[in-house]
């Protein structure tokens, strides 16, 4: 006789919980508040960067102009070379016109035969871009020679013709008249340009 046993009771088995309606609530609402708190903390994130990126822009704006504010500084410093040019030739004009009036003023105190005169009259009249190198003033004879040097030959001849003006000089031709290009290796060929004049022909340096 065979007698089969169930030892597959209904308290074996598995049972099936049903969510209840409240905790169905509760879930979602963690779902729904978790991800509102990921939104957020992203949101506030991207605010973040976004701040930083406005700070970084404005510091670059402020570089950028710094920068071209010392530029326009370093541009309105640097010397503009025609500008020197203009003030080295003033300067040279200056220079040379101390140099006579100082030796109107020695000879003034003594008038030597009319020689301040004749001075101060060289002193005034003479052009820009022309130096005055050598220089012989003689009473008896009366006589004039001058050697000098310049960049622009049409000089020579327009400094002649207002030394003519001056009362001094009326009367007064120049007959020796030489313009050359200086032979020493050192000076610039082709730039600088010798001339000498005198009221006598052959006037020799010996009478300075």
């Amino acid at each position: 006789m065979k007698q089969q046993v169930n030892l597959y009771t209904a308290e074996l088995r598995p049972r099936k919980q049903r969510l209840k309606a409240s905790t169905l609530l509760i879930l979602l609402a963690l779902v729904v508040l978790a991800t509102a708190v990921f939104r957020g903390l992203g949101y506030w994130q991207n605010q973040k960067l976004e701040q930083q990126v406005a700070q970084v822009e404005r510091q670059n704006s402020q570089l950028r102009d710094a920068n071209e504010a010392m530029a326009r500084q370093i541009d309105a410093r640097k010397p503009d070379p025609e500008l020197e040019k203009a003030l080295q030739r003033v300067t040279d004009t200056l220079s040379r016109r101390q140099r006579l009036l100082q030796q109107v003023e020695n000879l003034a105190t003594n008038n030597h035969s009319g020689f301040s005169s004749r001075m101060a009259a060289l002193a005034r009249q003479v052009p820009g871009e022309l130096w005055l190198t050598g220089l012989t003033l003689q009473s008896s004879p009366e006589r004039l020679r001058l050697t000098g040097r310049t960049r622009s030959p049409e000089r020579v001849p327009l400094y002649l013709e207002q030394l003519g003006s001056e009362p001094i000089f009326a009367g007064q031709t120049f007959q020796d008249f030489e313009l050359n290009r200086p032979d020493d290796e050192d000076e610039e060929r082709g730039d600088w340009v010798q001339f000498r004049v005198a009221t006598e022909p052959g006037a020799e340096e010996s009478d300075e």
